[in-house]
């Protein structure tokens, strides 16, 4: 066999070129095997692969109908309309948390005894901090305002409320309307029989769009429309004041102050105004203390104080304004009861009424958040339930306030 000749150039590379170990081979093949395979298939990332699956999907962001604060949607090729399901209304209704700073200390410095824990300009940052905080506080509600009336005025087109014109009815007619057809059928579904009333009811259904409200809803327009009317004399206020604006929304009281608005002393000040306020309306004619906060002689007289201002009684009528907060006193001029209080308190009442029939309908106190809880019960006459004993903590001054609605849920 011939010898080929090999180029000088050739040789040297051969020779500079070693063979690869066999290590390095024994590496490389089971690396191309574990290339071949899938990464979800192969053992040691087959948990991981699946482990970020479910973790990427439960941290996905809902879609935005589906948001706490945003309306729900509203399906037209459907004849029942469902505007919400909850119990609560969104948390924007509420006044937000009030973040103040730190309280300056009062303990001597460690560098000379002589002189003052803070110095001037210390506390002139501290009261700047704290007017910045108030700041904060009134546009984070006034945002609050307005976005919550942006989400009502789908809802009220749907119920044939006006769209832009801050109307609060205390019990639209769509409401009312569906509270009539619930009774209606519910008689029937207990008979047993199909009665006259219950084919009008269904015809009605098909020939008109029924509109199912939930709590959450009919408290979103309520309030909404309650602070939209205040929005702009509070906001002119805001500008003139500034830092100030607390100290004067203090002594003009929620006349011009939105529900959002309000601090928590402001809170506790109108608190107590009302107890004030209830405990003397509730003073009957030759007594003279009124029934303990809370109490069954309490409830007692609140359902008969509201039977006789049914009933037309003028006295009777100021003294449940006083109590439910729709007048400042019990002592109203007599001409103004039945211009003025007779009508106030009976929308008032309407309101109440299908506020209790909501809560029935979205689960009862127990599906009530406390903040929720405790405004009912102030609505309804019970202000100051629970802080009759010194000493109680949150948990149980929540406990006696769902004890106290439980039962004026179950007598009225």
């Amino acid at each position: 066999m011939p010898v080929i000749p090999i180029a000088p150039r050739a040789q040297l590379l051969l020779r500079a070129r070693s063979p690869p170990p066999a290590t390095s081979l024994s590496s490389l093949t089971v690396f191309l095997r574990h290339r071949q395979q899938p990464l979800d298939q192969h053992p040691k990332y087959q948990d991981f692969s699946t482990t970020s699956t479910t973790l990427a999907k439960s941290h996905a962001r809902p879609p935005s109908s589906q948001s706490a604060t945003s309306p729900p949607s509203s399906r037209s090729s459907t004849a029942t309309q469902t505007l919400a399901t909850d119990i609560n209304p969104p948390a924007s209704t509420r006044p937000a948390d009030l973040l103040l700073p730190s309280a300056l200390s009062s303990s001597p410095s460690s560098s000379s005894s002589t002189s003052s824990a803070t110095s001037p300009a210390e506390k002139f940052k501290y009261y700047i901090a704290i007017g910045r905080a108030y700041l904060t506080f009134y546009k984070t509600g006034l945002k609050n305002v307005y976005h919550n009336y942006r989400a009502a005025v789908p809802l009220r087109r749907s119920l044939g409320l006006s769209a832009y014109l801050p109307t609060s009815p205390s019990l639209p007619p769509a409401i009312k309307d569906q509270l009539k057809a619930t009774t209606t059928t519910t008689t029937t579904t207990k008979t047993g029989s199909s009665s006259v009333n219950g084919d009008h009811h269904h015809t009605t259904t098909n020939n008109k769009k029924s509109v199912v409200i939930s709590r959450s809803t009919f408290q979103l327009l309520h309030r909404s429309a309650y602070d939209i009317r205040r929005m702009i004399p509070f906001t002119l206020l805001l500008i003139v004041c500034g830092e100030f604006t607390p100290l004067v929304a203090l002594a003009l009281g929620n006349a011009v102050t939105p529900r959002t608005c309000r601090v928590p002393k402001q809170l506790e000040k109108e608190r107590g105004k009302r107890m004030q306020r209830k405990k003397m309306a509730l003073l009957g004619r030759g007594t003279v203390t009124a029934p303990t906060v809370g109490s069954a002689e309490e409830m007692s007289a609140l359902r008969l104080l509201i039977s006789r201002s049914m009933a037309q009684d003028r006295e009777a009528v100021a003294r449940a304004c006083a109590v439910f907060g729709l007048a400042r006193s019990h002592e109203a001029p007599a001409w103004a009861v039945p211009l003025v209080y007779q009508r106030r308190l009976e929308r008032y009442l309407e309101y109440l009424a299908i506020d209790d029939e909501l809560i029935r309908r979205g689960g009862g106190v127990k599906a009530m958040e406390a903040a929720e809880v405790r405004i009912a019960v102030e609505e309804r006459g019970g202000v100051g339930v629970g802080f009759s004993e010194v000493g109680r903590d949150g948990w149980e001054v929540e406990r006696e306030e769902r004890r106290w609605l439980e039962k004026w849920l179950q007598k009225r």
